[in-house]
């Protein structure tokens, strides 16, 4: 949560500092949390499949299941979008396109390589476009998986990793033209068009949540794990650290996606154990349930932060309203799921498992 949001911050001027800014200095503390951001979206992919499949149950109906991920991906969506016209039209950071405005609201901008599009108003909300087409497709892909015989699921989970990795070399046959420019390009030193496919596209993201499925149904199963929570940590920092080596955008996903897919299985291996940490503490449990309205709220909040502050601020001013945004977002989120979400699901969804 904390590096996604300095990851964001790092896109701003609010610190003086060219460490801290990506654009146009690309600086190394910058750099680090743009590593970390991209890790984040892929956890969150990741973890969505897994999490999805083990909350299966016998009597379940997909009608249910629609309804249900609908009232949680679509209203914070919706309210996180009415602030960012609300935002851009008094202060005008960007254009208010109102026809960009209908795709982001149908939740179909992320499709689009033009960067005008899917990074419109609220650019977050690109990953719930993504995830409104794996939740269409989730009750397809699980029973396709539940089919697979539990000694075959490493194979077939070998074999989307395969094309996680196969994806960023496929891109290269994009022409470069496809979409406008965007600044992640001095990072990845891709063209845009690779750039989009292989980090926004929302087919190509959705290998992610499948592999999330598959290392659900290995967990389920009791397939052994190659690493324990440890071993599996070690792996996700040491991809971390060398991700930046790799070329294309091979950074973005396919370097960190395997260790963190290990990580969420060794530690729900552990949690079904019965074994606590500090994952399970009472405040990890309360950021975890508001985690979701912090994540569409962060960049709304950062832009309006911009907005009001001149910028250019020293390292421990700069910190200090970096701190001040990300409490503001937190309690907006908070809100937002205490006033707003948790009523609507109350009401209107199943009751949560």
């Amino acid at each position: 949560m904390a590096t996604m949001f300095l990851a964001r911050v790092s896109f701003t001027q609010i610190f003086a500092s060219p460490a801290f800014q990506m654009i146009p200095d690309k600086g190394a503390v910058a750099m680090v949390f743009w590593q970390g951001a991209s890790a984040a979206t892929s956890y969150l992919f990741l973890f969505s499949g897994f999490v999805l499949a083990w909350s299966v149950r016998p009597g379940d109906t997909v009608r249910r299941f629609w309804r249900h991920r609908f009232l949680e991906l679509y209203p914070p969506h919706l309210i996180t979008l009415a602030a960012a016209i609300v935002l851009f039209t008094f202060v005008p950071l960007f254009p208010v396109d109102y026809g960009v405005a209908v795709l982001n609201g149908t939740l179909l901008h992320a499709w689009f390589p033009q960067l005008e599009i899917w990074t419109s108003f609220n650019s977050s909300s690109w990953v719930v476009s993504c995830e409104v087409l794996f939740a269409l497709c989730f009750p397809v892909l699980m029973a396709l998986i539940a089919r697979i015989r539990p000694e075959r699921l490493w194979a077939w989970t070998g074999g989307v990793v395969a094309v996680i990795f196969i994806l960023p070399l496929a891109a290269t046959l994009l022409p470069d033209n496809l979409a406008a420019p965007y600044p992640g390009h001095e990072f990845t030193k891709v063209p845009d068009s690779q750039f989009w496919f292989v980090t926004k596209f929302p087919p190509v993201r959705m290998l992610e949540f499948i592999l999330g499925i598959l290392l659900a149904r290995v967990v389920q199963t009791r397939r052994r794990l190659p690493l324990g929570v440890g071993g599996a940590t070690l792996l996700l920092i040491v991809s971390y650290a060398v991700a930046p080596l790799f070329p294309l955008t091979y950074p973005m996903v396919a370097v960190t996606a395997v260790p963190i897919g290990l990580v969420i299985a060794a530690l729900a291996t552990a949690d079904g154990a019965g074994r606590r940490g500090w994952l399970n503490s009472r405040v990890m449990v309360w950021l975890g349930g508001v985690s979701w309205e912090f994540y569409l709220w962060s960049l709304v909040v950062i832009n309006a932060g911009v907005a009001l502050l001149d910028g250019g601020f020293g390292v421990p001013a700069g910190l200090a309203v970096v701190a001040l945004l990300f409490g503001v977002t937190l309690l907006l989120s908070w809100l937002q799921s205490i006033l707003i979400q948790r009523p609507i699901m109350r009401g209107f969804g199943t009751p949560g498992r």
